[in-house]
C-alpha cells in the first residue's frame, strides 16, 4: 500500500466523522456526481470502476444507470464508509447492475486488465501518493475503448464553502501548516494543466477539463447553529477547531455563524456556489 497517510485518515476520525455526516454531505455532492454520470454513455452489460465510492451512493446511481446485465465494483480505502456502502445494497434491485465493494488502494490494486468499460469517480481521485501511477492503474483496467470521466475540486480559492468558515475560524485560531503544492487533498486538481499532464502520462488521450459550476447546499433544514456544529466536525473548519483550546470553541463558533449569516436561509441551509472540473478522457 503506498497511500499509507491517507489510509490511516480515512480509517480514522474523518472516516467515522464522514459516516455520521453522511445523509447531509450526500445531498450536498449528489448533484455534482450526476452532472459528471450524464457524461457516460452506457452500452447494455456494461462493466464501471467507481474509485473513492465512500459510503457507496454514487456506486448505486452509477448501477442504476447502467441496469441489469452490468456491474459495478466500488472501491475505497475507509472501512467505516465502505461499511455504509454494503448496508446500502443489501436489497437487491432487479433493474440494477450487480454491485460489489473492495476496500482496497486503487493506485496498486492489481486489477483485472481491460476489464471495464468506464471509471467514474466524484471527489475520489484526488488522494493519491503517485497519481500517474494510479492513474496508470485505472488505464489498464479499462478496455481500448474505455472511457474515464471525474470530478474534482477547482482551486480552494473559488470555493467559497471552504474559505467563509475558515477565513472566520482564522480570525481568532493560528494558520494551519502550508501544503506543498498538488499534496493528495481535496485541492491536490485545482489546476487542470496538472490534471492533464497526470493522465497524459497515465496513457489517457481525448483528454478534456471543463469548468463545473453548482451551488452547494448544505443543511436544509437546519438552524444555523446546527450547521456550524456540523461544520466543526466534517467541514472544512473541522481540524481547526478541533485543535483549538477549549476557550476559543465557542467564540469560533460565533464567528463562523455569523459569517455565513449572508447564506444562510431558514429552510434552506447555506447556499454557496462550488466550482469544480469535469475531467473526461478516452482509454
Amino acid at each position: 500500500m503506498q497511500n499509507k497517510s491517507q489510509i490511516e485518515f480515512w480509517n480514522g476520525d474523518t472516516g467515522r466523522n464522514w459516516v455520521a455526516h453522511d445523509a447531509l454531505m450526500e445531498a450536498m455532492l449528489q448533484p455534482i456526481g450526476e452532472a459528471i454520470l450524464d457524461v457516460f454513455r452506457f452500452e447494455p452489460n456494461a462493466r464501471a470502476l467507481d474509485i473513492g465510492c465512500g459510503c457507496g451512493h454514487p456506486t448505486l446511481s452509477l448501477a442504476e444507470r447502467i441496469g441489469a446485465g452490468g456491474s459495478v465494483t466500488g472501491v475505497d480505502i475507509s472501512a467505516p464508509m465502505l461499511a455504509v456502502a454494503h448496508e446500502l445494497t443489501v436489497t437487491s434491485a432487479p433493474d440494477r447492475a450487480r454491485v460489489d465493494f473492495l476496500e482496497v488502494d486503487a493506485q496498486v490494486h492489481p486489477f483485472e486488465l481491460a476489464s471495464v468499460e468506464h471509471v467514474f469517480s466524484r471527489f475520489g481521485v484526488m488522494f493519491f501518493e503517485d497519481p500517474v501511477a494510479a492513474f496508470h492503474n485505472l488505464h489498464a483496467a479499462l478496455i481500448a475503448s474505455g472511457t474515464l470521466a471525474f470530478c474534482c475540486w477547482q482551486s480552494r480559492t473559488v470555493n467559497p464553502f471552504m474559505t467563509v468558515p475558515a477565513q472566520a475560524a482564522l480570525e481568532l485560531l493560528p494558520p494551519p501548516p502550508e501544503m506543498p503544492p498538488n499534496a493528495p487533498g481535496p485541492f491536490a486538481f485545482a489546476e487542470p494543466d496538472y490534471v492533464h499532464s497526470i493522465l497524459s502520462q497515465a496513457g489517457f488521450s481525448d483528454i478534456s477539463i471543463t469548468p463545473l459550476r453548482h451551488a452547494l447546499v448544505f443543511g436544509a433544514g437546519l438552524s444555523l447553529t446546527e450547521i456550524v456544529e456540523h461544520l466543526v466536525n466534517i467541514g472544512p473548519i473541522a481540524q481547526l477547531v478541533r485543535d483549538a483550546p477549549e476557550a476559543l470553541q465557542q467564540p469560533v463558533r460565533d464567528r463562523v455563524a455569523n459569517a455565513l449569516k449572508p447564506f444562510f436561509t431558514d429552510r434552506g441551509g447555506i447556499n454557496l456556489e462550488g466550482q469544480f472540473w469535469q475531467v473526461t478522457a478516452n482509454a
